[in-house]
């Protein structure tokens, strides 16, 4: 036998035993499964108590019975496409990758195909081997830094985290600060909070993989009513959307591409236009340009800025420096 120490798997088996007339009892069943008499009888209490399993026991027999053999389980109905799809999805969830959340979803699905009737031959291992997305490589995440900003996040408390910033050299130390977390997000593989900073009233952008120490306080915090994580996210390109006004990108591609920059969406906000000579321009609202930069560097001579003037100045100069570097 499979033995688990699951109490669904246990209250399975014992319903099995009991309706197949094996008169099951605490001292039998809890040596069958290796827990103790008391696990076992509490099993039996939560059938009874619980479930409302008409549960009796039968002195000559030694065992418990069903007084109503009409009386069945609350059951998990799932079939066999149904569990083919959660497994599926479980591989879909990799961008959890690198938090503490990650050790727990292949156990978990399993858990599920474990307890399904026995016509259900999905195997999760041949699905977890066939089946995989590929997300961007993403650094990992602390547990404790994790935990302390998802609790401070559910129970609207501060925050104590020790933060090294993006253009902090590695020399520097990184400091200790208080921030008020508003929202978590993934944004091409990276986690971020979105919270406000001790003696800012910004909401501000931190890398969840820089906060290498983080300790939940007992001060409490109010979310303002018009926060809107959703107005936040939609200004976002790449895994920048901190605070500020989001400007309006405008991009001219040459028409040899322009099946590359139809056939997928750039953004959630884009707008695509095709010209007469099959050029394509691409507009959509960003945040922060640097991630915007390297985007349009990557298209080379297939690709022109038309706006902002800020983004055209910064791919020129970038090409500049690329020309006297070689």
């Amino acid at each position: 036998m499979n033995r688990t120490k699951s109490q669904l798997a246990r209250l399975l088996e014992l319903d099995r035993r009991i309706r197949a007339g094996e008169y099951p009892n605490c001292l039998s069943f809890s040596a069958d499964w290796e827990v103790s008499q008391k696990t076992a009888q509490r099993d039996i209490d939560y059938l009874r108590d619980q479930l409302g399993a008409p549960i009796e026991y039968d002195r000559e027999r030694k065992g418990f019975y069903y007084t109503d053999r009409s009386w069945f389980l609350p059951a998990l109905s799932l079939s066999e496409g149904d569990l083919f799809k959660l497994l599926v999805a479980s591989r879909a969830l990799e961008q959890y990758e690198g938090t503490p959340v990650a050790r727990d979803l292949e156990r978990i699905y399993s858990r599920i195909a474990e307890l399904m009737p026995e016509r259900i031959s999905v195997r999760p291992e041949l699905v977890f081997s066939r089946f995989s997305f590929t997300t961007p490589p993403a650094k990992p995440v602390s547990e404790k830094a994790w935990v302390a900003v998802v609790r401070g996040l559910q129970n609207q408390r501060t925050v104590r985290i020790r933060y090294r910033p993006f253009d902090a050299a590695q020399s520097v130390k990184p400091k200790w600060s208080r921030i008020n977390p508003y929202h978590v997000a993934n944004l091409q593989g990276e986690w971020y909070v979105f919270a406000v900073h001790a003696g800012h009233t910004d909401v501000r952008q931190f890398s969840m993989a820089r906060i290498d120490d983080a300790a939940l306080t007992d001060q409490a915090f109010d979310v303002p009513s018009d926060f809107d994580a959703h107005a936040l996210l939609a200004g976002a390109f790449g895994r920048y959307a901190g605070g500020g006004k989001a400007l309006r990108v405008r991009l001219l591609f040459s028409a040899d591409i322009a099946e590359w920059i139809t056939e997928r969406q750039w953004h959630a906000g884009q707008k695509l236009k095709r010209l007469k000579n099959g050029d394509i321009e691409l507009s959509f609202p960003a945040k922060g340009l640097y991630e915007v930069q390297r985007w349009v560097l990557s298209w080379g001579r297939h690709v022109r800025v038309r706006g902002p003037l800020e983004l055209r100045r910064m791919v020129e100069d970038e090409i500049r420096q690329m020309a006297h570097a070689l």
